[in-house]
């Protein structure tokens, strides 16, 4: 009997330890690096992104091939009937048979075609190929910054919530002992009953506005494990500490002179603008003839140089140059360079757009970041000034010189100082983030 308990504890310790090997496993600490890390890696838009610089690549590819000489191999086989009389000429020598009934028939050719002169067509879709790729890389990069504000600006929040939590709790805490305090004055006739129900109300609503931290908790951290591709039933948390990073403290001229120089935006639709020029030069290549070079070997059966036909194959070659000019387009290609002059224009115009909107955002990003950073020095204050307050209104209350509802003023004006300090210290850092990317 003795024997079956020893194991049964053992077996209990064993499972015991698994579970915390299980949940230990699970449990993930994400730090800003590598939650952006993981984001970018997982991002769908990128993967999409990246797909598409495969198929501009693609087109390069196939731009290229065009340079290529254009073969091509034709064989046929024809049965033909036998209801022609053929036609026959008398000569001295013998009847020649004109149109002999040469029933199986074959047409085979091998043809080599090169392009000699397109008048830059070929050129010009090179271009425009390599110009696609290098904007979408730039697209690429820009997608790639949003994609990681996005993992950061999730990770603040969730840390300004962690945060948040632990201020609430640790209120909780202090009101709770506060609540028995009041409960043995109560029992002694010094405080009255209905300062304790003030008491035991605020406690409730505290309760209830952690029930409410903890749901937004738990919302981001779902989210942030989609995002960064985790498990969602992964339990995952941030540090209790801010990443430390130096801050440049440039002023705005500076901001915006290297927003101009480095937003990928810019140097995309920069590109999309040579683009069009190069799509404008295209169009009024079109203008112009082609004139290519080729040749073709022949292996037919008759081979219509022969006279009169025979049923036998005989090869024939031929070698010369061809100018193909569709003198259509010379009236039709006129809206398609208007098209392209139209193109360009736009592209113009959006970059200026773009520019101006940069230099908006860039000003605004850098106020917002002035004025959290003047808001960590008012929340400072607050909370000394809160801390005081709740320290003098906590004193008069338990000597019973003050009411319960000035005491819970007091707690509540601290508690909050505290929150705003927490939440003005990541906005600041969230801000010069936010900075950083109008910038770059």
């Amino acid at each position: 009997m003795k024997k079956n308990n020893n194991r049964n504890v053992l077996l209990f310790a064993m499972g015991l330890c698994w579970g915390a090997c299980t949940v230990a496993q699970s449990q993930r600490i994400l730090n800003l690096d590598e939650a952006v890390s993981l984001g970018v890696a997982h991002s769908k838009t990128l993967q999409i992104d990246s797909i598409n610089l495969q198929v501009a690549e693609s087109k390069m590819l196939q731009n290229k091939n065009t340079q290529l000489p254009q073969v091509s191999a034709n064989l046929s086989y024809i049965r033909i009937s036998d209801n022609i009389t053929p036609f026959r000429v008398a000569f001295p020598t013998g009847d020649v048979v004109l149109n002999p009934q040469i029933l199986n028939q074959s047409y085979n050719a091998l043809q080599v075609r090169q392009l000699v002169w397109g008048a830059g067509k070929v050129r010009y879709g090179n271009e425009l190929a390599t110009l696609d790729k290098r904007a979408i890389y730039f697209d690429i990069q820009k997608n790639r910054a949003d994609v990681a504000y996005q993992i950061t600006t999730l990770w603040y929040n969730l840390f300004t919530v962690k945060q948040s939590k632990k201020i609430v709790e640790a209120n909780l805490a202090l009101l709770t002992n506060q609540q028995k305090d009041a409960e043995n004055l109560v029992k002694q006739g010094v405080l009255l009953g209905n300062d304790l129900l003030k008491l035991e109300l605020a406690t409730t609503n505290l309760q209830a506005n952690l029930l409410d931290i903890e749901n937004t908790q738990n919302l981001l951290k779902y989210n942030l494990c989609v995002l960064t591709g985790l498990d969602p039933k992964t339990i995952i948390d941030v540090p209790d500490t801010l990443p430390t990073a130096e801050q440049n403290k440039g002023d705005l001229a500076e901001y915006l002179n290297n927003a101009l120089k480095n937003r990928a935006e810019l140097k995309g639709l920069a590109i999309r603008k040579e683009q069009a020029t190069v799509g404008l030069k295209l169009s009024k290549s079109n203008f112009m003839p082609t004139l290519s070079a080729g040749g073709s070997v022949n292996v037919d059966m008759p081979n219509q140089r022969i006279f009169p036909n025979e049923a036998k194959l005989t090869g024939t070659w031929n070698i010369g140059l061809f100018l193909s000019w569709n003198l259509t387009d010379l009236y039709t290609n006129k809206e398609k360079v208007k098209e392209s002059t139209l193109s360009f224009l736009k592209i113009n115009t959006a970059l200026n757009q773009a520019k101006e909107g940069i230099q908006m955002e860039v000003n605004t990003d850098y106020n917002n970041y002035l004025q959290t950073k003047r808001k960590i020095d008012l929340a400072n204050k607050a909370v000394e000034q809160a801390t005081e307050n709740f320290r003098v209104e906590q004193n008069k209350f338990r000597s019973n010189t003050t009411t319960a509802t000035e005491f819970l003023n007091a707690n509540t004006l601290l508690v909050q100082s505290q929150i705003n300090l927490t939440t003005a210290v990541a906005n600041a850092a969230l801000a010069y983030e936010k900075l950083l990317k109008s910038v770059n």
